[in-house]
């Protein structure tokens, strides 16, 4: 039997609200694996007045470690990566924001989200790598933010408070594709 998908519909927090959280929460670095999710806002943060540097890594091990140094040397980064590659860094991420203490914010895109689960909680998924994610990170015992749409976008400050206060690492789910305006 084979199943049929819903195309992405329309929705999604736009690339505009998300860049300018980004900007208000005084990012300096952006640091990714490109995220299919995220598209459309890394097209924002490479354009040239978005007032972020753009750091592409090769494994989400290196964009974490990259934005660790960047921290370490005074920059204010987030690491951009997809929920694939979060589980995949899981040891980097233990040893530097659990372990020692670094402040970081991760924007994560659902990848492979069902569109006949918007709008229903993510362990409702028929995708391990979203159904898993938000239970794996309560068992690390790190916080999490949704962001389906721009009404969400003001859990990016909520996020920046909570890494800098708690020392440790934030997740914001991006659920949705992220919208191009």
């Amino acid at each position: 039997m084979s199943e049929t998908y819903t195309p992405n519909p329309a929705g999604g927090p736009s690339a505009s609200a998300l860049l300018a959280a980004l900007q208000a929460a005084q990012v300096t670095h952006c640091v990714t694996v490109p995220d299919f999710v995220q598209f459309a806002l890394h097209q924002r943060i490479m354009a040239a007045d978005s007032g972020l540097v753009n750091v592409l890594a090769c494994t989400e091990d290196q964009a974490l470690t990259t934005a660790t140094g960047i921290y370490i040397g005074g920059g204010k980064p987030v690491v951009m990566v997809q929920n694939q590659g979060l589980f995949k860094c899981m040891n980097t991420l233990r040893a530097t924001c659990m372990d020692c203490a670094v402040p970081m914010v991760f924007l994560v895109g659902q990848f492979g989200r069902e569109a006949e689960n918007f709008g229903q909680p993510t362990r409702a998924s028929r995708r391990s790598m979203v159904r898993i994610m938000e239970p794996w990170l309560q068992a690390l015992d790190l916080r999490f933010w949704n962001i389906d749409e721009d009404a969400d976008v003001p859990h990016v400050a909520h996020a920046f408070e909570h890494a800098a206060n708690a020392k440790t690492a934030a997740v914001l789910l991006i659920g949705r594709h992220v919208a191009w305006n």
